[in-house]
């Protein structure tokens, strides 16, 4: 019996424990919900505390009960876009009207900071 072909696209979501995030990690902020997915950006546990000075300081305060998590803050943009004269325009909702795609895009530099506890089981993927 030949064995499937496996899609190379194709990912794996499974849980870890927050202290064994790191950098480049892909977690789902939302499972359950609406899928969530952002790029960890940087750890920070007692152990670790980094070299970012707001997140080694929040850290100290809170001590060993927490893992602190800077992530991308990508948001979706929830419709369709097309184009007019070269420039980008997303649909708006029936009570607004269509906007330029960079005024509905999140900022380039946008993060998030998430505190989960040592003992949180975070989704990631491969």
């Amino acid at each position: 019996m030949s064995s499937p072909n496996i899609d190379p696209r194709a990912v794996v979501e499974y849980r870890i424990p927050a202290t064994a995030l790191r950098a480049g990690d892909l977690v789902n902020t939302s499972p359950g919900g609406d899928d969530d997915w952002q790029q960890v950006l940087s750890v920070h546990t007692t152990e670790d505390p980094g070299t970012e000075t707001e997140a080694a300081a929040l850290i100290g305060d809170i001590g060993d009960r927490y893992v602190v998590v800077r992530l991308t803050d990508v948001a979706p943009v929830d419709s369709p876009v097309y184009f007019v004269d070269g420039a980008a325009l997303a649909y708006g909702s029936e009570d607004s009207d269509d906007s330029p795609v960079t005024e509905v895009v999140s900022d380039a530099d946008a993060v998030r900071t998430f505190l989960y506890t040592r003992y949180e089981l975070v989704t990631v993927r491969a």
